[in-house]
């Protein structure tokens, strides 16, 4: 999940903290919290409709206070209303073929999108309210690989971009705009994603070794460092049960935030790629690349609940909105809308 609440219920604040936490803390609760009412009820889920919104659509995320969907692809970011399921905008993105990676912070309204071309990388920083482009920040990556993965912490307003070709990722202060720390890690980065609650930092190692590494956000140390197959993609968390959801190849790693250990590895389908959380009933969405399906994994028990198929033979990214409790999923030219029935 690129943008989460902090507190399971509104009001409820982390004990020992600054006042200035404190109030993002209630603030993001009562956000995610009141958008949509809480259904411990599993419901299976069908797909709703498609939505056309070109070539190499690669990146997704969603505002649940805005009730927009961002699309990163093409040199642009597609914009959705979750409330027609239309596009209304399409925000070019100067460097690079692909805005690859997208993320949100709601309580600031910005997105986030990634570019590279040529080792020439950039993260456009994006205004929700008109959605325009307000800034760029040039990143200095390689010539290979680029950006790999990109997460916002919405309590810290802290971006972070993994840099595959440095192997290290990189901390932004979402208000200067500006690059704080670059921090080196043990295995080439790919997703990122963070728990704002315990402000962890949770990093897809996809080279040798392959890697779960887990960083401070305040300190930006490593704390952990779960070694694992060969294969590993992307990675969500989930605030509320504390734990960090991995693909890797034809499964799904979950990681036990308290311990920093391996806890389940749950079955998905071929090339298990992105995945994003429902922090509404904690249910898990993995998008199967080569197998044009989405594995939906119930998160209290780590059981497989359904596999869906899909109408797209590459479904590559996943992005929950909380404001309408949809499922949005990036095919190769269009994105797959899940609904529960």
């Amino acid at each position: 999940m690129r943008v989460a609440a902090v507190s399971d219920t509104p009001g409820l604040n982390l004990n020992g903290e600054k006042s200035c936490m404190k109030k993002a803390t209630v603030s993001l609760a009562s956000l995610v919290l009141s958008i949509f009412a809480l259904s411990l009820q599993l419901r299976a889920d069908s797909v709703l409709t498609t939505i056309p919104v070109g070539n190499g659509a690669t990146g997704i995320a969603a505002n649940p206070k805005t009730n927009k969907i961002y699309v990163g692809g093409s040199g642009q970011v597609v914009v959705i209303d979750g409330k027609t399921q239309q596009v209304t905008d399409r925000i070019t993105i100067d460097t690079g073929i692909n805005a690859s990676f997208v993320a949100v912070n709601a309580l600031t309204n910005r997105i986030y999108a990634s570019a590279c071309n040529s080792g020439a990388c950039k993260i456009a920083v994006i205004d929700g309210r008109n959605d325009k482009v307000i800034t760029d920040i040039p990143i200095a990556s390689g010539d290979a690989i680029g950006l790999q993965g990109l997460a916002v912490n919405p309590v810290t307003n802290r971006i972070y971009a993994s840099d595959a070709d440095n192997q290290q990722y990189i901390a932004i202060d979402g208000q200067t705009n500006t690059i704080i720390t670059q921090v080196f890690v043990d295995s080439q980065p790919g997703g990122i994603a963070v728990n704002p609650k315990t402000n962890r930092i949770y990093i897809a190692g996809t080279g040798f070794p392959a890697l779960i590494m887990v960083f401070d956000g305040t300190t930006n140390t490593e704390v952990a460092s779960i070694q694992e197959d060969f294969g590993l993609e992307n990675v969500t968390v989930n605030f509320r049960l504390d734990r960090a959801y991995v693909t890797d190849r034809d499964k799904v790693i979950v990681v036990d935030g308290a311990t920093n250990q391996e806890a389940a590895r749950v079955p998905a389908g071929p090339f298990a790629n992105g995945v994003d959380v429902n922090l509404l009933n904690n249910k898990v969405y993995v998008a199967n690349s080569n197998g044009a399906s989405v594995t939906i994994i119930d998160g209290n028990t780590n059981q497989v609940l359904q596999t869906l198929p899909v109408p797209d033979n590459f479904p590559s990214a996943v992005a929950v909105d909380l404001a309408n409790g949809f499922t949005y999923v990036a095919g190769s030219n269009q994105v797959i809308v899940l609904q529960p029935n």
